[in-house]
This record gives structure tokens, C-alpha cells and sequence, in this order.
């Protein structure tokens, strides 16, 4: 292994040290509990340290790293032998069809602004992991879906359908308490007023 020099652990610290709270935030969305996605941000700092070199220089740190927390999140998962739900063959070509209509608030913004965390945050931890890693990075993190795609290893066409997916799953978990809310009148012929 090379040896690090002071400028290399400077420059790391420059780069990739900015994006503590963004990977931290990812750890969680993953975990659900602060101790295990405290362990998988520091895991995922020190394998990043430790491969400093492979960072191409001008790239997006913050997508490299989270492509890093990805990986060794997955590994832990295959070291318990546990699986994530199986998701349809078709999910990478045909998104669920949603009405964009059935609701006062349709993105990221107004779900974020008109529930309080405690309700989204349980709807999301509802969600299969896919789905809400693919939210977390698109609406909270605000990466693109080419980046979201790369740092999932998947197309990006199965980066949108699982937004729409994950989205559309949210607002019908949400559906109930935004109601409370008088965000949305009761359902009358299938159709909200």
C-alpha cells in the first residue's frame, strides 16, 4: 500500500470531509437506528481513506462516497444472509401509474414541508430498501438520476421507476394524515374533491 503523505490526508480531508453529514444522512436512511448508521459512516469514511488514490479528481465525492456506503451496506446484508424484497422483473421497464391529481402536494417539496419528519420518516422506513435509497438520493440529497444510477450499479431507467414507485407508496402511506391535515377532501367515486 503507498504512504500517505500530509498533503494526501489534507486534500481528503477537503474533499471527502464536506460530505460527512450527507453520507451519515444515507447511513441512516439505510439503517433506521443512529448507532448502526454511525458504524456504517465511519466504515464508509475509512475504506474511502483507504482508497483515497481511486478518486478521480473534477468527479462528485459525495456519489463516490455513497456508492462506497452502498457497497458495504450490501456486504453486511450478505454477511447476515438477509435479502431485500424481490422486486418485479418489470420494474425497470413500466412505472407504476399514479394520478397526479388524488393530492394537493405531488413532489418531494411539498411532502417534505407539509408532514412533520416523524411521519415521513415512517413511511419511508415502510418502503423496500431500493426504493427509499433511490428517494433519499434523488429528492433529499438532490444527486441526478445518471448519479443516482451509478452509484446503484443500476439503469437509470430503473432509477426513475423506483422514484415513482417509492413516491407513489408515500403519498398513499401519507394519504391518511394528510387528510387529517385538510390536505385532501375524502374520496368520492374514486376520485379526492
Amino acid at each position: 500500500m503507498k504512504k500517505r503523505t500530509l498533503n494526501d490526508n489534507e486534500t481528503f480531508e477537503r474533499i471527502a470531509l464536506p460530505h460527512l453529514d450527507a453520507v451519515y444522512r444515507a447511513a441512516m436512511a439505510l439503517c433506521g437506528r443512529s448507532g448502526d448508521a454511525d458504524d456504517l459512516a465511519q466504515e464508509t469514511f475509512l475504506r474511502a481513506f483507504k482508497r483515497f488514490e481511486s478518486f478521480q479528481a473534477g468527479t462528485n465525492c459525495k456519489a463516490w462516497l455513497l456508492q462506497i456506503l452502498r457497497n458495504i451496506w450490501i456486504d453486511r446484508l450478505r454477511k447476515k444472509n438477509l435479502t431485500g424484497r424481490p422486486l418485479p422483473l418489470e420494474e425497470a421497464i413500466v412505472a407504476e401509474q399514479t394520478n397526479e391529481n388524488d393530492t394537493a402536494w405531488s413532489n418531494s417539496e411539498d411532502l417534505l414541508e407539509n408532514f412533520s419528519d416523524e411521519h415521513v420518516i415512517n413511511a419511508l422506513r415502510e418502503l423496500p430498501e431500493d426504493q427509499r435509497l433511490t428517494l433519499f438520493l434523488i429528492d433529499v440529497e438532490q444527486l441526478s438520476q445518471n448519479e443516482v444510477a451509478e452509484i446503484m450499479e443500476v439503469a437509470t431507467g430503473t432509477v426513475k421507476s423506483r422514484t415513482s414507485r417509492g413516491r407513489a407508496a408515500l403519498k398513499r402511506r401519507l394519504a391518511s394524515h394528510a387528510r387529517e391535515m385538510g390536505m385532501m377532501r375524502g374520496r368520492t367515486n374514486g376520485t379526492f374533491n
